[in-house]
């Protein structure tokens, strides 16, 4: 036994284990609604400057 902890205590004889464990998850959630509400409201300025452009083709007519 003292032969051992002589032997442990002697400089350069670590034994040290490093066990690491690494668990990376990515997840990526998708919220369809916020999409479509975009997509609405471009879709909903381009008919607003259809009607825009319609309004002043007719008010230069007359």
């Amino acid at each position: 036994m003292k032969e051992l902890k002589e032997i442990n205590n002697q400089p350069g004889s670590n034994n040290n284990k490093n066990d690491v464990r690494v668990n990376n998850t990515f997840s990526l959630t998708i919220n369809l609604g916020d999409s479509l509400n975009v997509l609405a409201l471009i879709g909903g300025i381009f008919v607003v400057k259809r009607f825009v452009k319609k309004h002043k083709a007719k008010s230069k007519k007359m």
